[in-house]
């Protein structure tokens, strides 16, 4: 078998910028990722991946599957002091003993999640300009976060003549990253808030600075007005529109009274026994940043060479065993030079063959490693008919 080396100009290596689109739909406790609605498995009698709706299953390995057959890593403690990292060296030490096996799950999953933080949020009371001002945990975790980017729109800003977040009823949500990749693509976030099917608000971040300004309906209340921000890099969307989007009423807050819809409100999910918004439901809509690594290697077959197969067929049937078989002995290992190669030279003759002529057919190409391990197969659509005139470069691609 030939082996040829990648030369200095035979590999390369760039990145894919990508940019996929991603849909949710809340509405009444449930979301919907995609436009994809429940898939109740046959077997299990619950979501196809054993997740929420709405939801990203982070391993994919228990497709559904009964309770008691479900995949899960697990380790033995041994000598070789293997264990998980979630487990700590002293719950190492302690717990388990020697043959004892440690487990773990594969029912992980990500989603995406909205919380209400308003003035009734309380960790810290500090006396202050506007009497008591409550700090919600969350959000000052990210203070200095939305500081930074006040060079971008001064409503960014933790504390300014647009508001004072501390003290603000918002409607904070959160994106895991697995949705969006790398950042949140600028000029591409757009959220529509829907009243019995009517459409009463829409924003999006039609500058590119993170403002989530409403743009429709048109005329209605607060148009051109920034409803709230959007951290592309962290995944965070906050909404602080307090103005009124419709006189319909409903349980945005829990324990208050019904009040009218609000950008505040937005995404309510109506999942506790005491909350419902049925007729109440949210888009939301991006894309994300994502980068792919793509490796690119050039496979030469020069001409002259690769003309000679040890398949079967490549030598003329029928003849004798003394024929094809080598010689061997004790000082050398001779193939007989005298073994006819099956011409396979097309003719426009039904019967005789043409002028024969050294042929093979690529189908497949083995990429090696340095000490020629076997580490990857190309293999191409149709096989390529390679005469000893012809030279062919292949193009593999490889992404990770």
């Amino acid at each position: 078998m030939p082996y040829y080396k990648f030369g200095p100009n035979d590999i390369f290596y760039n990145r894919i910028e990508t940019h996929p689109q991603v849909d949710f739909l809340i509405w009444n406790g449930s979301i919907y990722y995609n436009n994809n609605g429940s898939r109740v498995g046959a077997i299990s009698g619950l979501e196809v991946n054993l997740v929420p709706t709405g939801n990203i299953s982070l391993y994919e390995l228990n497709v559904d599957r009964a309770a008691g057959e479900l995949i899960y890593p697990f380790v033995t403690k041994a000598g070789s002091l293997t264990s998980f990292k979630t487990v700590s060296l002293k719950s190492f030490n302690s717990d388990f003993a020697y043959g004892d096996i440690m487990t773990g799950t594969y029912l992980l999953n990500a989603g995406i999640s909205r919380e209400y933080l308003d003035k009734g949020t309380v960790d810290v009371v500090n006396p202050g300009t506007y009497g008591t001002i409550v700090y919600k945990p969350r959000l000052l975790s990210l203070k200095n976060t939305l500081n930074y980017y006040k060079y971008l729109s001064d409503q960014y800003a933790y504390s300014s003549s647009y508001g004072d977040k501390a003290i603000q009823d918002i409607s904070f949500i959160s994106i895991p990253s697995i949705f969006y990749g790398s950042s949140i693509e600028k000029g591409s976030v757009n959220l529509k808030f829907y009243v019995t099917g009517a459409l009463v608000g829409e924003i999006n971040d039609e500058n590119r600075n993170g403002n989530l300004v409403q743009i429709g309906p048109s005329g209605s209340t607060g148009s051109g007005s920034v409803a709230g921000v959007v951290l592309y890099n962290e995944g965070f969307i906050l909404l602080t529109g307090s103005w009124e989007l419709s006189s319909h009423t409903e349980d945005y807050i829990i324990g208050d009274p019904a009040t009218t819809s609000k950008w505040a409100y937005f995404a309510t999910t109506g999942t506790f026994p005491t909350q419902t918004v049925p007729s109440s439901s949210f888009a939301i809509s991006f894309r994300g940043t994502n980068y792919v690594p793509v490796k690119t290697m050039l496979a030469q077959a020069p001409g002259g060479y690769l003309n000679h197969s040890n398949n079967p067929s490549y030598i003329e049937y029928g003849q004798s065993g003394s024929t094809t078989s080598p010689h061997t002995g004790p000082t050398g290992y001779i193939e007989n030079q005298n073994i006819s190669i099956k011409n396979m030279v097309s003719s426009s003759y039904p019967d005789p063959t043409g002028t024969f002529k050294k042929q093979t057919w690529i189908s497949r190409i083995g990429i090696y490693d340095k000490d020629k391990n076997l580490i990857g197969i190309a293999k191409v659509a149709n096989p390529v008919k390679k005469t000893e005139e012809h030279d062919f470069t292949f193009k593999l691609k490889l992404d990770f």
